[in-house]
């Protein structure tokens, strides 16, 4: 009996990754809701040369000037300016591959491995994806503890032996992460937590779930946040005992995306000698990603090879802030 493999004609490495695309641009919730977002000019930068590229942006006017106005025509204004600045960002090189051999599909009853890794590799480029929110998200929240913590509040405590129902997640607690974006909190729109975390919040009765008109599936919300429950944010050891949680509040387009395109972003191989004659198949995948988090900049301290490990985007010594605190869509709630 015959089995379809990805090495036959029929396999069209167009239409897969358009299919792997489209899956992850629909499921990945960073993406869903806005956080991470895509324009030409970072598709542009995703497909230019080098490994560092710059994103030019427009300062703000200063608001807080004025002239007073006078009948005198001898007295003049003197205009301002509006100025520039840029991001730097870091384009990512990455790939994975997967690899089967064929006489397992003939020992399975005609299963087949790789069409079941197939079916996977969409679900496995969002969780990549995802960690390079994270990872941003992570060397963000370092970088500003161990600066002016203006983006974060904090409620722990490092005993969990004395830890009290005000050092947990609370709705006053969100309100005050919140209140870090002054004038522009109302801006926040995701909320990223720990499933501890979760558990909390669902024992509260503050959870309600609303079912996506689109897919059927019902999204976690608080207080109108769609939640992402997401074991891989910051999780830090109390001094003493127990832990601290990190909670993350984004605002839509927090971060920017552009995906770059690769010579051959898919491939399958064949060695037929493999497996004394039997074969073995591998598929392919690569990925040139530019994600980027708003009012940033990447500054390229610790990287030890030819594109930053999700490790190395942890790290709070490759990120600094270039905008002012209310412009950056990001804040934190620190709490047992």
């Amino acid at each position: 009996m015959a089995t379809v493999r990805l090495s036959d004609v029929q396999f069209d490495p167009d239409v897969y990754l358009s299919y792997v695309q489209e899956d992850r641009t629909a499921k990945n919730a960073y993406i869903a809701s806005g956080v991470a977002v895509t324009n030409p000019q970072l598709q542009a930068r995703a497909n230019g040369e080098g490994e560092i590229t710059t994103i030019p942006y427009w300062k703000d006017l200063n608001a807080d000037n004025e002239n007073m106005s006078s009948d005198d025509p001898a007295a003049y204004a003197t205009p301002e300016k509006i100025g520039t600045g840029k991001m730097v960002a870091r384009k990512l090189f990455i790939n994975n591959s997967w690899q089967s051999a064929n006489l397992v599909s003939s020992l399975t009853g005609g299963e087949d491995p790789m069409r079941q890794i197939a079916s996977r590799t969409s679900a496995y480029w969002q969780e990549r994806f995802a960690a390079r929110i994270h990872g941003a998200t992570q060397g963000i929240f370092e970088d500003n503890d161990a600066g002016t913590g203006d983006m974060i509040f904090d409620v722990a405590v490092e005993d969990s032996a004395a830890v009290t129902a005000d050092n947990k997640w609370t709705f006053d607690g969100f309100v005050d992460a919140r209140a870090t974006m002054g004038e522009s909190a109302s801006d926040l729109t995701l909320l990223g937590v720990h499933p501890d975390t979760m558990t909390q919040m669902i024992k509260q009765q503050a959870i309600e779930f609303i079912q996506d008109a689109d897919t059927g599936v019902m999204i976690p919300t608080y207080n109108g946040y769609r939640v992402v429950e997401d074991k891989k944010l910051p999780v830090i050891a109390g001094s003493v005992s127990g832990f601290k949680y990190v909670s993350v509040l984004y605002k839509a387009g927090a971060f920017g995306y552009g995906e770059g395109s690769p010579k051959y972003p898919t491939a399958v191989e064949m060695d037929e000698l493999a497996g004394n004659g039997a074969g073995v198949e591998t598929l392919v995948e690569r990925k040139e990603w530019l994600i980027h988090p708003e009012g940033y900049q990447w500054t390229e301290t610790t990287v030890t090879g030819q594109s930053p490990t999700a490790a190395e985007f942890e790290l709070a010594a490759n990120w600094t802030r270039v905008f002012e605190r209310e412009s950056v869509g990001i804040a934190f709630f620190v709490h047992n």
